[in-house]
């Protein structure tokens, strides 16, 4: 694993009342143990799981990927804040890693593309002024990087439907051990590509000891062998088995028996 422990020290009693500190989770926040290198972060809309993932983000300081750095994006101010007064215990430091949201894939694929687009009006600049010189030699690292950015991208990643581009993401990025945050991918992606993100970092974490910690509504995703929930609920967080979430048995309940409940929901008239 990357971090071992994560807890709040004391924050300002003056900022008691501002948001995030006036948050009941924050307020409730107790010393969380990571013990696995496969977190997840379980609960409902609203319950902070978000927010806490964007407050390790903004700690770590690993790279956010869209289009704007952590510290830039109006969205994270509130983590940003709170940041300011976690405490993080490493159990090793590492470059590697980075923070992504499900809608900051459309940044990231936009600034692929217009990175590509760079190297390419370079390439036509050098053929056109170049005077002097051996001009295979600049054609040719500039050729040579305009080509690894398509063959770990795709030329033009927006042309990949939005889950197709999304798993591509995850297969070019997670190449080291290092801490994965990830907020939901299960928005992009369909059932049998949550799998495959899941084949992919099981396989991560056994060649190379990376550490995710993933915040998501899916029983597919949670239900990751030799992981462990963070169950957030009632302002408070505390470690579930997967199958005691209220998205496990939901769900459970949906597929045996959608007659019942939908009765129960008054949406079907009883025979």
């Amino acid at each position: 694993m990357i971090i071992s422990t994560l807890r709040l020290r004391n924050y300002p009693e003056d900022q008691a009342n501002e948001f995030p500190y006036n948050l009941p989770l924050v307020k409730n926040l107790e010393e969380l143990q990571f013990e696995k290198n496969i977190s997840f972060f379980v609960g409902e809309n609203g319950s902070g799981k978000s927010t806490i993932l964007e407050a390790i983000a903004a700690y770590t300081e690993v790279p956010l990927a869209g289009s704007f750095r952590l510290e830039d994006d109006e969205s994270l101010a509130a983590a940003n804040k709170l940041a300011n007064y976690l405490s993080i215990r490493y159990t090793e430091k590492t470059r590697h890693g980075f923070f992504v949201r499900a809608e900051d894939f459309i940044g990231f694929a936009r600034n692929i593309r217009n990175e590509i687009k760079e190297l390419e009006k370079e390439i036509e600049d050098v053929k056109e002024t170049f005077t002097g010189g051996d001009i295979k030699l600049t054609l040719g690292a500039l050729e040579g990087e305009k080509n690894a950015f398509i063959k770990r991208y795709t030329a033009n990643m927006e042309e990949l439907s939005h889950g197709e581009g999304f798993l591509k993401f995850f297969t070019s990025r997670i190449t080291a051990k290092g801490l994965y945050l990830i907020d939901e991918p299960e928005a992009a992606l369909s059932p049998t590509r949550q799998l495959s993100l899941l084949a992919l970092i099981i396989e991560k974490v056994k060649t190379t000891g990376a550490h995710f910690i993933i915040a998501t509504h899916s029983p597919i995703i949670m239900s990751v062998p030799d992981s462990e929930v963070f169950y957030f609920e009632d302002g408070k967080i505390t470690k579930k088995d997967y199958k005691e979430t209220e998205h496990y048995q939901l769900t459970k309940s949906i597929l045996e028996a959608p007659e019942l409940v939908f009765r129960y929901l008054g949406t079907e008239e009883e025979e």
